[in-house]
């Protein structure tokens, strides 16, 4: 992906965040995310476990919804992603929820290796930290699979309201 791609999509983040405002139902589910850390299981040392980024989330609770930003992978490639997702009901005393969906992610899978783009699971836990402010623990097992191997990794990102 080239510096021009990022930026258009970082753009179109910030377009999608401002355009929620017009929406009551947009402003009540999106979010500004931003990417923070990293979690590897194996390797930690030859990843890195800040992976900053940006991006916009729409999440409505019960119906699909979708998700889009760019973020500093663990390689220190610019990845960029776009996917849906849906999520669930809320528990835990309204504080929790899951997010289930599907990201189509352009970044580094390998240590020295070109970027690729590959469609992920996108599993993640959304804990409410305040009342405008929530924090997704998503990530991806250990998994050997068609002779290619991927490292179990747990990454955090912590959203905004803005609305």
């Amino acid at each position: 992906m080239t510096n021009r791609n990022t930026v258009r999509l970082i753009l179109a983040s910030v377009v999608l965040a401002l355009a929620s405002f017009a929406s009551p139902s947009y402003a009540k589910d999106g979010y500004l995310v931003f990417s923070t850390a990293a979690y590897h299981f194996k390797n930690q040392d030859e990843r890195n476990a800040l992976v900053p980024g940006i991006g916009w989330e729409y999440s409505p609770t019960g119906a699909m919804g979708f998700h889009v930003g760019t973020l500093s992978d663990s390689f220190g490639f610019q990845a960029t992603y776009a996917g849906i997702n849906y999520g669930t009901r809320r528990f835990w005393n309204n504080k929790a929820r899951f997010l289930i969906g599907a990201t189509i992610i352009h970044k580094q899978y390998h240590k020295n290796s070109d970027p690729e783009a590959k469609i992920v699971p996108f599993p993640v836990l959304e804990i409410a930290l305040r009342k405008n402010a929530v924090l997704n623990i998503s990530g991806s097992p250990e998994i050997d699979y068609a002779g290619s191997h991927s490292n179990g990794v747990m990454f955090f990102q912590v959203k905004f309201n803005l609305r």
